[in-house]
């Protein structure tokens, strides 16, 4: 399974329902530093979009594959979906913020035309904001990349 394709699906599918969303996480770090492996794709989407995500990454084919949960010391829920074909799978994250921060952060989006068409990705700044609210190994590299990147 080609993650490229499946990028290009889904944004083609968000962009054709009209989705509010925006690209973080490993590919929206390759829209705006050097591409870094990932071996999924995030976006950041506002809650009342959940019942037309899920129909979306199912007419895709990916299912909800675990119970979402939400992240400490914020109101950012992730729903995991995954799509399996073979010995191959790929997964999806869709992180959902009812702060007013995240609804900001989307509007924000920086709409860039690709290979993939008009794709929406979070700013500079709005993922290094929250890298640092979710503070892992590899968001600490992202953060000193993006603010390497600016200077």
């Amino acid at each position: 399974m080609n993650l490229f394709d499946e990028f290009s699906s889904i944004i083609e599918q968000f962009n054709s329902h009209s989705v509010s969303y925006t690209v973080i996480g490993g590919i929206a770090m390759a829209f705006h530093d050097e591409p870094r492996f990932t071996k999924d794709i995030d976006f950041l989407v506002l809650p009342e979009e959940r019942d037309t995500i899920k129909k979306i990454l199912e007419d895709l084919d990916y299912s909800e594959s675990a119970e979402p949960w939400t992240f400490r010391n914020s109101q950012l829920t992730l729903h995991r979906y995954m799509k399996i074909e073979g010995e191959d799978h790929l997964v999806v994250d869709i992180l959902y913020g009812s702060e007013t921060q995240y609804r900001k952060i989307i509007e924000r989006a920086i709409i860039q035309d690709s290979s993939y068409g008009s794709v929406r990705i979070a700013s500079r700044n709005d993922l290094i904001w929250l890298k640092q609210r979710r503070g892992s190994d590899q968001d600490q590299v992202d953060i000193r990349k993006l603010q390497n990147e600016q200077n």
